[in-house]
């Protein structure tokens, strides 16, 4: 479940949940399989707070769409390849979670890798960006030019 409200403190709190189950002795009823795939788990919620927290302070409106709809909106708001690696990460976090009988769930040092990652992420997140080279939308109006054209070929058509 993604979070609903975004903060620095949230995306704080599900690293150190991670990272205590990833650092915590073999004690209680978790097996280190399911510490792992609960740390992945927890850094998926981080990288969803996070991206949530980037695109509401951009648009309102982006709130009720999906994880993967707010991905590709990404790629406007911070650059193609922040948004590219923040898709990659989440889809192999969301792998990572899923429980399959058939298959082995991600190592320790896998999941050491992903809450690094995820952290870079989330600091690169802080930084404003700068020149992201977004194509201008253009609309139904025309350019001067065009219109100058159009009025041409209408009067000596």
């Amino acid at each position: 479940m993604p979070a609903t409200r975004t903060s620095a403190g949230t995306v704080a709190g599900l690293l150190a949940t991670a990272d205590s189950l990833l650092t915590a002795g073999l004690g209680g009823p978790l097996t280190p399989a399911g510490r792992a795939r609960g740390a992945a788990y927890a850094l998926r919620i981080a990288v969803e707070a996070a991206v949530d927290a980037v695109l509401t302070a951009e648009e309102a409106g982006l709130r009720r769409v999906t994880m993967r709809a707010k991905l590709l909106c990404l790629r406007h708001y911070a650059g193609a390849d922040l948004a590219r690696r923040a898709n990659a990460l989440w889809s192999g976090l969301s792998t990572g979670c899923k429980y399959h009988h058939d298959e082995i769930g991600p190592s320790h040092a896998q999941v050491r890798a992903w809450q690094t990652a995820v952290e870079t992420l989330i600091t690169e997140f802080a930084v404003p960006a700068t020149d992201l080279n977004v194509p201008q939308q253009r609309g139904t109006q025309r350019s001067q030019a065009e219109v100058t054209v159009a009025s041409y070929d209408g009067e000596h058509a």
